[in-house]
């Protein structure tokens, strides 16, 4: 399996890719532990995100390979100015165009759960959602059990 990260807080108009698809998940846990919410700016760029995933996959992705978005947010999407959200439902479209599907996992009180499971349902996702009013430690424990569920639940895909 191979793991990359885009962070989508980073400027009013964009994400970047902290890390491009990768054997070596120690790159991606240290890069996710250092570009915590709000480590830019306090604004939420979800299409931005996904467009960047999505472009990441559609570049150095196997041919043959489960390509999959894993979506987290702990917020709205108030960036670009204009129609964020619609730009998250065109990225979307274009991951389900391209065959991706995009598990959504809002965490916290502020998540915006109606688009995630939007998100979810247009690619052939699921959505996850932990609420907020937990400890540091029960998030975590949370994330892990979703992890656990989405890599359990994938489909087995054989190649040559």
């Amino acid at each position: 399996d191979r793991v990359g990260l885009s962070v989508y807080t980073y400027s009013h108009t964009g994400a970047f890719l902290a890390r491009p698809l990768t054997r070596d998940l120690s790159l991606v846990e240290e890069a996710s532990r250092r570009h915590q919410a709000g480590h830019y700016m306090p604004y939420t760029n979800i299409g931005a995100g996904l467009r960047t995933a999505r472009e990441e996959l559609e570049t150095n992705a196997r041919g043959n390979a489960l390509k999959m978005i894993v979506l987290l947010t702990d917020g709205l999407a108030n960036r670009p100015r204009g129609a964020p959200r619609g730009l998250v439902r065109v990225e979307a479209e274009r991951c389900a165009e391209n065959g991706y599907p995009v598990v959504t996992i809002s965490l916290g009180a502020n998540a915006d759960t109606g688009l995630m499971q939007e998100v979810a349902d247009m690619t052939g996702g699921v959505h996850f959602n932990i609420p907020g009013g937990m400890s540091v430690s029960a998030y975590e424990d949370e994330l892990e059990e979703v992890f656990r569920k989405i890599a359990a639940n994938r489909r087995l895909v054989l190649v040559k």
